[in-house]
């Protein structure tokens, strides 16, 4: 039986990286880097290769970038280190700001991870994610997802939270929200969500 898992993979890692990635990039860098702004530290949880903050920090001239990952790339951008999947590696309040894009939900646990986050952030923890509101949203990132990680052995439990469970960690973790916005990939129609989080003085 011929095993058409490798040559598809090989495809979508072709196409993320030509087109797919340098897409979401410049993106994101164009979303996100506004609230970083009056940062001078900021750690990128969850950084896969580090290229994304690399690019932010071009915008961005005197802030230190510095990343963290469960698994290290070959190739990296900035200094990343090894994150052991449960607590940071950093004391309370190391880092001005905590990035965290599109990785909670390939956690089960998305709330523990936000509490690592605003222990060490000092003024912000900025979130860029996903939601869904019904089965073709929830579709729609399934397949999104797969087609950006699984090439790369990424795990996908695919656990995407609805608005209303967002409203609840928000809630619990006791930090405050100053910017929260949602909006929708217009090529797969995957919906996603901004939040900016400021710890309380």
């Amino acid at each position: 039986m011929i095993n058409l898992q490798t040559p598809i993979l090989y495809l979508l890692r072709q196409h993320n990286e030509r087109v797919g990635f340098p897409r979401r990039k410049t993106d994101l860098v164009k979303k996100l880097v506004p609230y970083l702004r009056g940062s001078r530290s900021v750690l990128d949880f969850g950084c896969s290769d580090g290229s994304l903050a690399y690019l932010m920090s071009n915008r961005l001239p005197g802030v230190k970038f510095v990343g963290i990952d469960t698994v290290l790339q070959t190739k990296q951008y900035i200094k990343t280190y090894q994150y052991d999947g449960k607590r940071l590696p950093f004391k309370d309040n190391s880092f001005d700001s905590v990035l965290i894009i599109d990785v909670l939900h390939h956690d089960l646990k998305p709330d523990e991870l936000l509490r690592e986050a605003k222990r060490v952030a000092r003024k912000n923890v900025l979130i860029k994610d996903h939601y869904w509101d019904n089965r073709f949203d929830f579709l729609a990132l399934k397949v999104s997802d797969y087609i950006g990680n699984k090439p790369y052995g990424i795990s996908l439990p695919y656990n995407y939270l609805r608005l209303n469970q967002w409203e609840e960690i928000i809630e619990d973790l006791g930090l405050r929200p100053t910017v929260k916005y949602q909006y929708v990939n217009s090529l797969w129609f995957c919906k996603h969500i901004v939040i900016n989080l400021e710890k309380v003085t």
